[in-house]
């Protein structure tokens, strides 16, 4: 799908770089999207003073969800194409909450908080029997949001910093929470969701990354 997206030259989470003066009409724009450049094969382009981005290069920089319905020539960007389906809000609501006291305690390494969250049976592949005394996983969270959801599960992007010694990186991945009577009884991470980043911006003023 090619798709571009028109935009001013104010926006907050993308950057486009480019040379003032009359060289500025025939340079290609460079993209940042939470301080990385977005490498894609379909250029953006000023004309007539604004500037026009692929619209998956900076969906997917972002971390949103992009779908494209090609029967009704419609661009889904983090939105739900099956709007017409709904799924109880004080379910997602309680699941929402439960995952993100999870997540919250998780970081803080507070061992017991965890456990209370969830069901006998837990599994995970997030830690470790050594969790939260042991010093392998040294990950701090600095960002979250739940993007999908089905009637027993909640999909979270989480983005953490990782500290290797004397540099780290930015490491984003999808952790998937299921549930059984009210309690988490899963924390998974998303196959091939998981890419690492030189930076991440949160908002102007929080940046993470080397």
């Amino acid at each position: 799908m090619n798709c571009t997206l028109k935009i001013g030259f104010s926006g907050l989470a993308l950057t486009l770089v480019f040379s003032a003066g009359a060289y500025a009409a025939t340079a290609v724009p460079q993209i940042f999207v939470n301080s990385n450049q977005v490498i894609t094969s379909t250029p953006a382009k000023i004309i007539n003073g604004f500037v026009y981005v692929p619209l998956r290069a900076i969906s997917e920089g972002l971390g949103v969800e992009i779908q494209w319905d090609n029967q009704s020539k419609t661009v889904y960007v983090d939105s739900d194409p099956r709007f017409e389906r709904e799924i109880s809000s004080v379910a997602y609501v309680s699941n929402q909450n439960l995952a993100y006291k999870w997540i919250i305690a998780y970081d803080e390494r507070q061992h017991q908080e965890v456990l209370e969250l969830v069901s006998p049976d837990f599994i995970t592949d997030i830690y470790n029997e050594s969790f939260p005394a042991g010093t392998y996983n040294m990950a701090t969270i600095v960002d979250f949001k739940a993007i999908a959801l089905t009637d027993n599960s909640l999909t979270v992007r989480i983005v953490q910093r990782v500290t290797a010694e004397d540099d780290y990186k930015i490491k984003v991945e999808k952790w998937k929470f299921t549930y059984s009577q009210s309690k988490i009884s899963s924390v998974k991470v998303v196959p091939n969701s998981t890419k690492y980043l030189d930076r991440y911006t949160v908002f102007p003023g929080a940046n993470f990354g080397i």
